[in-house]
């Protein structure tokens, strides 16, 4: 114990939603490898990807959502004419966006909807 309290997700919304989209990515990849999230005003980019690349984008999609789905979010699979996949995703409090699988890793892009 360090003395310093931890952040509440009330304080911190971006590292609520960091987290649990860096957890979705990880059930689908876990060795996934994360460059610096972004996030300006309300809005956020998180992605991760497998540097093995082992794994094809429906299936990378397919265990992030099932993970998400299992831990409250809302998940509606969208439709592609491509390789790439990709699904609206949402959970009150926390966010909401799109997660898609491209070049077989995955990308969140949406906005950050803090507790209240």
């Amino acid at each position: 114990m360090t003395g310093v309290p931890e952040p509440s997700r009330e304080t911190v919304p971006e590292a609520v939603l960091s987290a649990e989209i860096r957890a979705a990515i990880r059930a689908a990849a876990p060795g996934a490898v994360y460059p610096d999230d972004e996030f300006d005003a309300d809005s956020a980019r998180i992605a991760g990807w497998d540097p093995q690349e082992t794994a094809s984008n429906a299936s990378l999609l397919r265990a992030s959502t099932e993970y998400l789905a299992e831990h409250g979010w809302r998940v509606a699979p969208e439709a592609t004419d491509s390789d790439d996949r990709s699904a609206r995703v949402s959970k009150a409090g926390v966010g909401r966006g799109r997660l898609y699988a491209s070049g077989r890793g995955l990308t969140f892009t949406g906005s950050v909807t803090p507790l209240r």
